[in-house]
């Protein structure tokens, strides 16, 4: 990557898609969800105007940059044949998974119902009464709730002055929260609207805001790549002479334990647990990691379909033609990545009763 124009697909992965190449341009063919068909080269596909930050700050870019040299040899070593280490393979399907377009589009569009179930939680007045009743067994929540109405009425006051009429509420809390239940249930509703409807509101820049952090942290994700090597068998699968695997712009992509193709990330579904990740390395071969004793693997039809389907905007191959990829194309953007807004909400609301 260089300049302000980033590789959200980085050409790494995509080159050995290529059906031809001329010195150091390597062409795919592209199949795009709206565009339909075209013939790119890999160094202008996948890629984004400052995606990973603007030319104020570039650090991230050039992190990412950095820790490419490492993810293209072990994309070489792999179609050359050669044995690669399950830590390895597991590095470059996380350090793929999130920095694509596809997830930081999903992360961004799952902030929203994020946000509704806190606001379906939090803004229930039996929620709010019940955390009001239970100031008066627990000192901590009496205290901050204590502090909070001194805010209210008093606004903010030198640390002194608080402290005195802090101590002299604190003995008669419990008669004043049967005097001002109402108005203390209701000023506390007004507070957590007004919150959770700015949050509301802007969203979507704190999800994008949020991306880059996350990203930042180590953009090789090692933590992850970590835990999905102690967990998983990695192995590369071939495809037979007739068939050919595809690659999609969200990159890796997982099948979870409730059946369901999501990104490479957490599931708000209860109990759905990644089973299996998928990255299509070349047209022949797919890194596979599976949790041990899971379902039987899919062919290559399902992964190319799953691929296709958990993408944003395209996918390439080196076939322009051939194993439906018309019908790949049209199921672009067809499987919903994380999980639903009812599934999201649903499981906010059931976790923070």
């Amino acid at each position: 990557m260089s300049g302000r124009k980033h590789h959200y697909l980085p050409q790494l992965i995509q080159r050995p898609f290529a059906y031809r190449q001329q010195g150091k341009q390597f062409y795919v063919h592209a199949h795009h969800r709206t565009r339909g068909r075209f013939t790119p080269n890999t160094s202008g596909l996948g890629k984004e105007l400052d995606f990973y930050g603007g030319p104020e700050d570039t650090s991230l870019d050039e992190a990412i940059t950095r820790g490419e040299d490492a993810l293209a040899e072990t994309v070489q070593a792999i179609n050359r044949g050669d044995a690669v280490a399950p830590a390895d393979m597991a590095t470059l399907v996380c350090a793929l998974a999130f920095r694509t377009k596809s997830m930081r589009e999903a992360f961004v569009e799952m902030l929203p119902p994020i946000v509704e179930g806190l606001r379906t939680t939090l803004l229930n007045p039996l929620s709010i009464r019940r955390d009001l009743m239970a100031s008066l067994t627990d000192p901590k929540e009496q205290k901050r709730l204590i502090h909070e109405q001194i805010e209210k009425t008093f606004g903010r006051l030198p640390r002194e002055r608080r402290a005195k009429i802090y101590g002299t509420i604190l003995p008669r809390w419990r008669t004043y929260v049967a005097e001002q239940e109402v108005q203390l249930v209701a000023q506390a509703w007004g507070m957590a609207y007004g919150v959770m409807s700015k949050l509301r509101d802007e969203a979507s820049t704190v999800a994008h805001g949020a991306f880059l952090k996350a990203l930042a942290k180590d953009p090789a994700m090692p933590a992850r790549a970590n835990q999905l090597a102690s967990k998983m068998e990695f192995t590369c699968i071939a495809t037979s002479p007739r068939e050919f695997f595809i690659l999609g712009d969200c990159g890796p992509f997982a099948i979870f334990t409730d059946g369901k193709a999501r990104l490479v990330t957490s599931s708000f579904t209860d109990g759905a647990e990644i089973e299996k990740v998928f990255l299509p390395v070349s047209p022949s071969r797919c890194i596979v990691g599976s949790v041990p004793h899971s379902s039987p693997l899919p062919g290559v039809a399902d992964i190319n379909r799953f691929s296709a389907s958990l993408s944003l905007e395209f996918f390439v191959s080196n076939h322009d033609t051939g194993l439906a990829l018309d019908s790949l194309r049209s199921s672009i953007g067809s499987l919903v990545p994380i999980d639903t807004e009812d599934d999201i909400i649903q499981s906010m609301s059931r976790h923070l009763k």
